[in-house]
């Protein structure tokens, strides 16, 4: 961990004391980075201490990037919107992280998004995406804006459309309403019923198949909930993993193929119609708008 030397200019009490008072932080962040026993030694004048930079510049968002190209794709006063590639976070836990969306933002001098939120490290991201998906997010710019999506989050996104690629020629096409509980350490997977049991969460989805090639099936999936890992752990349940998704017992892959395409609210509804399905997607526009999935429909 990277660190910073300080040097005391006068006698401060204990250590917790004076982090306390040096950088205002709570006396639970600093347990994160010193024991107790050291958090109770006291300081004199003239001592050095080294003091971890995640812990210096906490909440802070370091402006270096490590990792593929970001794209933005719109602006307005209100938000912005970017594309996020495969394999990098939405935002960092900690300074030192350097492989998300928000250190990327930083690095680009886009701070409208970074300055808004700053008890939290999400800033004024509206909604999460997981490392291995990838696809639109939107960050609002301004706190009324962040304010009137996140807390009105499921009035206010009125549509949520992802495209995926999974094994097989899909065959299950239409509304599904399954039951969530997390399993796992941390509830890092979900497993999914088909009758609702104590403690569970209700996940809906609709799903429509574009086109099947060489035994793979991409799909538009419009998600109803936001439940975590849900069309990943809801299509396994279907029997039809996605392509990449070890964990729900998807083939090992380049990368987990799921995509947020888009996302709707208010001010982009295009088309409330309730024939979207069979009039949003022709061959060459589904293919369009995957363009860093078509690689895996080629003969291999």
């Amino acid at each position: 961990m990277d660190q910073i030397e300080f040097q005391w200019l006068h006698d401060e009490g204990s250590r917790k004391e004076a982090l306390q008072n040096l950088l205002a932080c709570s006396g639970q962040l600093l347990k994160k980075f010193y024991s107790s026993s050291e958090l109770q030694k006291n300081i004199r004048a003239k001592d050095i201490s080294k003091l971890p930079l995640d812990l210096v510049n906490h909440l802070k968002i370091n402006p270096v990037y490590v990792g593929p190209e970001v794209k933005i794709l719109y602006e307005t006063s209100d938000y912005l919107a970017v594309h996020k590639p495969s394999e990098i976070h939405v935002h960092p836990l900690k300074y030192s992280d350097t492989n998300t969306v928000l250190n990327f933002l930083a690095h680009e001098g886009k701070f409208e998004a970074l300055k808004i939120n700053l008890e939290n490290y999400d800033r004024g991201l509206i909604y999460r995406l997981d490392f291995e998906t990838s696809g639109i997010l939107i960050l609002a710019k301004t706190a009324s804006f962040h304010s009137q999506m996140r807390h009105n989050f499921e009035s206010e996104m009125k549509r949520k459309f992802y495209l995926t690629v999974v094994e097989g020629d899909f065959n299950q096409e239409g509304n599904w309403t399954h039951y969530f509980k997390a399993s796992m350490a941390k509830g890092s997977k979900q497993k999914v019923l088909d009758e609702e049991v104590n403690e569970c969460q209700r996940g809906n989805l609709s799903v429509k198949k574009i086109v099947s090639v060489n035994n793979k099936s991409l799909l538009l999936v419009e998600l109803k909930t936001g439940l975590r890992h849900q069309i990943r752990a809801q299509l396994a349940h279907l029997g039809f993993p996605i392509l990449g998704d070890v964990l729900y017992g998807g083939t090992k892959s380049e990368r987990l193929f799921l995509h947020a395409w888009r996302y709707e609210w208010s001010e982009i509804v295009e088309d409330n119609g309730p024939e979207l399905f069979s009039l949003f997607f022709d061959l060459n526009s589904a293919f369009k708008m995957c363009h860093d999935m078509l690689g895996i429909f080629k003969s291999r």
